[in-house]
C-alpha cells in the first residue's frame, strides 16, 4: 500500500498483537495493531487507514466531552469518539495528523501501540 510515495509490503500472514472488538461506540469498525503498523477500519473513509509505527508521534487516551477536561478532540474522528473514552493518535506527517477513535479498551490499545513505536 502506498503511503507518502513509499510502498509498504504487508505480509498476509501477519498476526495482530492487538485487535479491538467491534462495538456500537466504534460504529462496528475494527482497529488492529501489528508489529509495524496500525490498521484503522473506517466506514467514513470507505477503506482501512494504515499508519506505520515510525509515523506515530504520540498516542494517548482521552476522556469524553462530558468529563469537561480535555474531552473534545481536534482532528478527524472516525467513530463516536467524543462521546466516550477514546484514543487520540497524532502522526508525524501527512494531511491528516490527528485521528480520534474508540477501541474497546483504550488503555490496552494505547499500551500495545506504544510497544511498537520507534524513537
Amino acid at each position: 500500500m502506498a503511503r507518502g510515495g513509499v510502498l509498504h509490503q504487508m505480509n498476509p500472514n501477519d498476526e495482530p498483537i492487538y485487535t479491538s472488538k467491534r462495538a456500537a461506540k466504534s460504529l462496528w469498525q475494527q482497529y488492529r495493531i501489528y508489529r509495524d503498523r496500525l490498521e484503522l477500519q473506517s466506514w467514513i473513509f470507505f477503506h482501512t487507514v494504515v499508519v506505520l509505527a515510525n509515523e506515530i508521534q504520540t498516542i494517548e487516551v482521552r476522556p469524553s466531552v462530558f468529563s469537561g477536561h480535555k474531552g473534545f478532540t481536534w482532528g478527524v474522528k472516525i467513530d463516536n469518539c467524543d462521546l466516550c473514552r477514546h484514543v487520540l493518535l497524532t502522526k508525524k506527517s501527512g494531511f491528516v495528523k490527528r485521528i480520534g477513535f474508540s477501541p474497546d479498551d483504550p488503555e490496552k490499545f494505547v499500551a500495545a501501540c506504544k510497544s511498537i513505536m520507534t524513537g
